[in-house]
């Protein structure tokens, strides 16, 4: 769940902010503010993970309340809200994840919102709301162990989507993370390939090459390459994936190859 604290020096303001965000199911407005140090006060008080923070405030402005929030050794994530736009510059300079203007309008609200699902998917800062949802799929001693739980999630546009075992084409190396080919698309998922790899534990997994794994069942052709090399060709996958020369042996064993 995102814990959320709005902060407007207007009231019906602030209201029509926790309407909105009242239709959000994985959004939960913990605290209200009416400026800058009731504000404050509030993060000593409650775990908040996002902050709707108005700019222009008696006293102490968004921008200086937002200041002091950054001084702290934790923070949450900040969406300045404001009736006018020639403060945006000096808002992304104390690191604003988003700038709404009034009215606010909902879609907008949306996009912004799910800037800050994405930040909170880092390790450095995974929501609530995602912990539970991994562990419903991805836990071994919910329903009888790991044999039981054939399913992984990805983030992907705003949405937590599970993913079978046996629907994943191949998976790659992208950086220090990896990535899960489909045949209803690639998905990016937050963790090396080896932990995907270590995760999965599948005999239908075939680790072509150091950046490849690749299932089995999906192979369609095996291909001759140059210096005695192969490239597999997958079904529904456009790209031939490299076998290295190390994994040649173990390739032409499991499909008895001449």
């Amino acid at each position: 769940m995102i814990r959320v604290l709005v902060v407007d020096d207007e009231k019906p303001a602030r209201d029509e902010l926790c309407w909105l965000l009242e239709k959000q199911p994985d959004v939960k407005v913990v605290a209200q503010a009416e400026n800058g140090m009731k504000a404050l006060s509030s993060l000593e008080k409650e775990e908040v993970d996002l902050i709707l923070l108005d700019i222009q405030m008696p006293g102490m402005t968004g921008l200086e309340t937002a200041r002091q929030i950054l001084d702290r050794s934790h923070f949450p994530q900040i969406i300045f809200v404001t009736a006018y736009d020639q403060f945006a510059i000096e808002a992304f300079d104390v690191n604003a994840l988003d700038y709404l203007l009034k009215p606010i309008e909902e879609d907008r609200l949306e996009r912004a919102l799910n800037r800050g699902r994405n930040r909170l998917m880092k390790e450095d800062g995974i929501s609530d709301f995602e912990q539970k949802i991994k562990s419903l799929f991805n836990n071994e001693n919910l329903s009888g162990g790991k044999e039981n739980i054939r399913k992984l999630t990805v983030y992907y546009d705003g949405r937590f989507i599970p993913i079978d075992f046996d629907n994943i084409l191949m998976m790659t190396a992208e950086d220090k993370y990896s990535r899960i080919y489909t045949k209803d698309g690639s998905f990016t998922y937050r963790k090396s390939l080896s932990d995907l790899e270590e995760l999965i534990s599948d005999d239908t997994l075939f680790k072509c090459h150091r950046s490849y794994s690749v299932n089995l069942n999906y192979v369609e052709a095996v291909e001759p390459w140059f210096n005695n090399a192969y490239r597999i060709k997958l079904k529904h996958v456009e790209e031939l994936i490299p076998v290295s020369r190390s994994r040649t042996a173990e390739l032409k064993t499991l499909f008895h190859m001449d």
